[in-house]
């Protein structure tokens, strides 16, 4: 009796003790970019100046299902530029899509608090960015790298807050 007693014990150390991304919620376009947003973030090419940009975003779930995106998008310096995503569930936690200013389709998956995207921006250059999902669910962090023919060329963060 007396060593059931420890199993159990020892159990519930176990899951008092889980590691923190066991407790956070799992990143889903749904649940990190619904409603309204914003960001702040830089963009850096190779060769070229540091660029500071601002992002404004309203994100919905669609009817059939999908998730549309509506982003204002700001350079230093700039005019405003609207783009749209247009994310689809293919299998569970496996989605693709369409981004307004990519060439060609957007491929992506979620790992626990992560959304990792991946597509094609202009000819062989190749944006992989990975959103993660902070413990307060209302912060996003996004690292974004660009590469061309696989060689690293240019580097983007950002820092997304839910703002309704």
């Amino acid at each position: 009796m007396k060593l059931r007693w420890r199993l159990v014990g020892i159990l519930l150390v176990q899951l008092a003790v889980l590691p923190a991304h066991a407790q956070q919620p799992l990143f889903t376009p749904e649940n990190g970019l619904a409603g309204m947003s914003e960001g702040d973030g830089s963009l850096k090419i190779l060769l070229g100046q540091r660029r500071a940009f601002h992002v404004r975003s309203h994100g919905q779930s669609q009817p059939d299902g999908s998730f549309t995106l509506e982003q204002s998008v700001t350079f230093e310096g700039k005019e405003t530029r609207t783009r749209l995503w247009t994310i689809r569930e293919i299998a569970p936690l496996h989605y693709t899509g369409t981004l307004s200013d990519a060439a060609g389709a957007v491929s992506g998956q979620t790992s626990g608090q992560r959304l990792s995207l991946r597509y094609r921006i202009k000819g062989p250059f190749v944006m992989h960015q990975v959103l993660e999902l902070m413990p307060d669910g209302r912060t996003i962090d996004n690292v974004g790298r660009i590469r061309l023919l696989g060689i690293p060329v240019g580097f983007m963060r950002e820092t997304i807050r839910r703002v309704d």
